[in-house]
């Protein structure tokens, strides 16, 4: 009877074990959609016999574990920060470079038309038009700067708010982790399944900035930026402020008293400060250059002439303090715009002199823009190749990137995703062991039956 009852226990123990095993099956299964879902396996070890002549006590369940690769989740975060870094990059490029316009559509055409109305005036020094007309082309030559300048420093500014919209999300998603490391130390039934949202939610910390994650013994995870300052530690979260600094009013970001900005350099917020700081101050710095030079070229030459009273002739363009903002400022001097007569075309005074205003307008062709390395059509170019140079160097980063993050997440498919044909099989598997057991436990009731019948 002992034995027989013993035989119970062991069908119970694989009914156990084969329901349990669908059931494993099955939630890998419903969750095949799920963002962030590790692959779950049931992990079995035979009852060991506890006399000589018995055949053992059944199987048990030791234990439902989750098919993480850490070291795959760690190197999949990190790519896909870069992946993010580089996308934000290649946006922020490809709006910079519809500013700078198509050849032929842009500043170009306003450099081109200014030296073109001097070259008109020279045909003719005397002609009141053609003097409207040099000052008009002036005019909006420093206009089309002027816009230029204020784009790029309106593009900055968007910028700096992503930036600090990043950083709320960022820190929303540091005090997620922490929260999740609280629950996953105290232990639980639903340890794995916080698992998995924590490593979604550090990965959404890794795609806006560049982490480092430090594994504790008791199952929470540290996270610091690359500088070492922690952001998360165990259950409690440290989050980055964002503080606006004088003048300008962009923000830095400050862990503590620390001022971390510039070591935040990988993910979404790395690259947008890196283009609100380095890369398009960059192109401000070309364009204010070229401005400079044009407007001190123009003025040198103009400065030589008289005008159409015979008077000695003055700036043309207001006089840019200094090459920082000197395409936010570049104007017709107030003189020359007020009466274009003031327009000094000539060298002497004589009548049909025109040699100012040709010598103004062969600049067009004078390597005097840039250090003398450039004319004033060439330094523009040098500027829109520059922007699509570094667009193209982004397109191909991105490019190899998303194919590593693509050889990553087919790796980490492998080993922690869900494969439906893999599931498919150990429904089969477990269900022929389900129906195994179970004609196994209605064997052995039979024969109790049958014991009992005799005993009666």
């Amino acid at each position: 009877m002992a034995g027989l009852f013993g035989s119970l226990t062991i069908a119970t123990s694989g009914l156990t074990a084969a329901r349990t095993g669908l059931d494993v099956t099955g939630q890998n299964i419903a969750n095949v959609n799920t963002t962030g879902y590790v692959r779950r396996r049931m992990d079995l070890a035979e009852i060991a016999p506890n006399a000589s002549m018995q055949a053992g006590r059944g199987v048990e369940v030791l234990q439902i574990r989750a098919l993480r690769d850490h070291y795959l989740e760690t190197q999949l975060a990190r790519e896909q920060g870069g992946r993010a870094s580089d996308e934000t990059t290649l946006a922020g490029l490809r709006g910079v470079d519809a500013m700078i316009g198509l050849p032929g559509e842009s500043l170009d055409v306003q450099i081109t038309s200014f030296f073109d109305a001097f070259s008109l005036l020279a045909s003719d020094v005397t002609s009141a038009p053609a003097r409207e007309g040099v000052v008009r082309a002036g005019q909006a030559l420093g206009d089309a700067f002027n816009a230029l300048s204020t784009r790029l420093t309106d593009a900055q500014a968007v910028h700096n708010q992503s930036i600090v919209a990043a950083v709320s999300e960022f820190n929303s998603l540091a005090t997620r982790v922490a929260q999740l490391n609280a629950r996953i130390v105290t232990g639980g039934v639903d340890v794995e399944a916080l698992r998995d949202e924590r490593t979604t939610a550090l990965a959404g910390m890794a795609e806006l900035a560049n982490i480092s994650l430090i594994e504790r013994p008791d199952g929470a995870v540290d996270v610091t930026v690359s500088s070492g300052h922690a952001l998360v530690v165990g259950a409690n979260a440290y989050p980055v402020t964002a503080t606006p600094e004088p003048p300008s009013g962009f923000v830095s970001l400050h862990l503590a008293d620390f001022d971390v900005t510039g070591k935040v350099t990988g993910g979404r917020i790395g690259a947008l400060i890196d283009l609100r700081d380095t890369t398009i101050p960059s192109y401000q710095a070309a364009v204010d250059r070229l401005a400079y030079d044009i407007a001190t070229q123009v003025n040198a030459v103009h400065a030589t002439g008289v005008d159409s009273q015979g008077g000695a002739g003055g700036p043309f363009f207001t006089p840019p303090a200094s090459v920082t903002g000197a395409a936010a400022t570049l104007s017709v001097s107030a003189t020359v715009a007020a009466d274009a007569g003031m327009v000094a075309a000539s060298g002497t005074a004589a009548a049909g002199d025109n040699q100012v205003a040709r010598a103004i307008a062969a600049l067009r062709e004078s390597r005097v823009m840039s250090g003398g390395s450039a004319t004033a059509a060439e330094a523009w170019a040098n500027i829109a190749y520059q922007v699509g140079s570094d667009i193209s160097a982004a397109q191909a980063s991105l490019g190899t990137r998303e194919q590593i993050v693509k050889q990553l997440q087919r790796l980490r498919d492998q080993q922690s995703g869900v494969s439906f044909d893999e599931e498919a099989a150990n429904l089969i598997r477990y269900q022929r062991s389900y129906e195994a057991s179970a004609r196994y436990f209605t064997t052995i009731l039979d024969t109790l039956d049958s014991l009992m019948a005799m005993v009666r």
